[in-house]
């Protein structure tokens, strides 16, 4: 899922992604590299997106993504306001290959769905591609293997826009490698194009967002009902630096090409708060979900109780400081969290039912800014203190 963090150590990138919660052998395998080097001709087969097997979450399947917790009901699909575009994380756990073939099942899969995507089912039908994801090594490594990967997100999406979408408003949710292909997908297939106006808003997740999106017009949020906007952060234990390394000297697309210098820093927006400034208490935080044990099945799709208040967050170099007690429940410690003090794993789930309440709410947010039909009227607008104006 990570697949970003990157620790420098004899003179080497080692990528340690999921490996925090598998077997020490997905970690050493971390280690390694694909026998041969990059070669576009010999890459897995590219995936059909008007076939079912493209996609890890499509609506109407049913799939883990609409599963809940209890008290909590998803959206029904067939009347959902909008929908949301979910570009998943890195979910293989090798270095053999530089991209992996789309249709290899990953044990990880069924947590991204339940822990991360389903965050969306109580305002959204949520569309999730598969795709020729960058390996561990290869997010370091080779910058070809990115490019086909991204290229595939792209494909998809237009596939998603041109079959499906059908003029609604439209989410775009990504963790990790996803929030790395969803900051070139914003400019290359959003940003200056008649789908602005419907982009609803942008969770670039648990990666590098650049901070300066504003100047090619994309404002970064700073408030729970804002809409056309992007948000991002990085969740990191307070006094701990290894996160760091999520969000500085990284490479990144930056109009029409990577940049990999100069870089201003990168996105927070405190998601207790939904503002860039200001800390925000334990009392503020309704619910947070623990991390979904790999191979979840349909008997276990049913997501367990929240656990309130687990910890409050503050925007501050660039990361999303929390503080998490050591006696918090299983699943919300890892190798990540306590080797480096990154809580990558839990940057969706720390704060679940935030997350899960303010994409309805921009949504709600998103219709209520759109003309009054047959009226040649615009709808008030309501701001984030709730009060309208025309």
């Amino acid at each position: 899922m990570a697949g970003l963090l990157a620790l420098t150590g004899g003179g080497a990138a080692i990528l340690l992604g999921m490996a925090g919660i598998g077997p020490v052998a997905t970690v050493i395998a971390t280690f390694g590299s694909p026998s041969l080097p990059f070669d576009a001709a010999h890459v897995p087969p590219a995936p059909d997106y008007a076939r079912a097997d493209a996609w890890l979450a499509w609506p109407g399947r049913g799939g883990l993504e609409r599963s809940t917790t209890s008290g909590v009901t998803a959206v029904d699909e067939a009347s959902a306001p909008a929908d949301v575009f979910f570009i998943h994380p890195t979910t293989y756990q090798q270095s053999d290959v530089w991209n992996v073939a789309y249709d290899h099942a990953s044990e990880f899969d069924p947590a991204v769905l339940l822990g991360q995507a389903s965050a969306f089912n109580g305002c959204c039908r949520i569309f999730a591609p598969h795709y020729r994801q960058a390996s561990l090594r290869a997010l370091d490594k080779s910058r070809p293997a990115v490019a086909l990967a991204y290229a595939d997100v792209a494909r998809a999406f237009r596939y998603f826009i041109a079959h499906e979408n059908n003029g609604r408003p439209f989410v775009i949710a990504a963790h990790s490698q996803g929030a790395m292909h969803a900051v070139r997908l914003l400019q290359a297939e959003i940003l200056g194009t008649p789908l602005q106006a419907r982009l609803v808003a942008a969770y670039v997740i648990g990666a590098y967002a650049p901070s300066d999106f504003g100047t090619i017009g994309l404002p970064v949020c700073d408030g729970p009902r804002q809409t056309g906007c992007i948000l991002s952060w990085n969740t990191s234990q307070t006094g701990r630096t290894g996160a760091f390394q999520l969000v500085r000297d990284k490479t990144y697309w930056w109009r029409d090409s990577e940049k990999s210098s100069g870089q201003p820093p990168a996105i927070c927006v405190n998601p207790l708060t939904w503002r860039q400034a200001g800390a925000a208490p334990a009392t503020a935080n309704p619910g947070s979900l623990p991390f979904p044990k790999p191979n979840a099945d349909e008997a276990n799709r049913a997501l367990p109780a929240l656990i309130p208040h687990l910890t409050g967050a503050v925007c501050d170099e660039s990361l999303l400081k929390v503080d998490i007690p050591w006696s918090a429940p299983s699943g919300f410690h890892d190798a990540l969290s306590a080797l480096y003090g990154s809580y990558h794993l839990g940057d969706y789930g720390i704060f679940y039912a935030a997350i899960r309440s303010n994409a309805a709410e921009r949504v709600d947010a998103w219709k209520a800014q759109q003309p009054v039909p047959n009226s040649g009227r615009v709808a008030p607008r309501v701001d984030d203190r709730g009060a309208s104006s025309i």
